[in-house]
């Protein structure tokens, strides 16, 4: 979406991903990440923005988060097949 509105954008699997030359110049950096990136992937790559002088954050949800990943089949099916819990007297 960025590059249709002439802007650069970078897809990145961690923040060792991002090259140096990226940022020459840039004044204004937006990080954005799907349901399933890691958590303390999006927290490195923030951290290292702001190792990199990009430290006046905002934070914008744009959408909220409600994604559910359900157990595969196979898991369902073996929970469902297990014998019940025995309890102690």
């Amino acid at each position: 979406m960025a590059r249709n509105l002439g802007t650069n954008a970078h897809l990145i699997d961690s923040y060792r991903d991002i090259e140096s030359q990226w940022l020459v110049d840039v004044k204004t950096i937006a990080l954005t990440a799907g349901a399933s990136a890691p958590e303390c992937l999006v927290e490195e790559t923030h951290e290292f923005s702001r190792d990199q002088g990009f430290d006046n954050v905002q934070e914008l949800e744009v959408m909220p988060e409600n994604v559910r990943f359900g157990l595969p089949p196979e898991i369902v099916e073996a929970i469902a097949a297990a014998p019940a819990s025995v309890t102690a007297d």
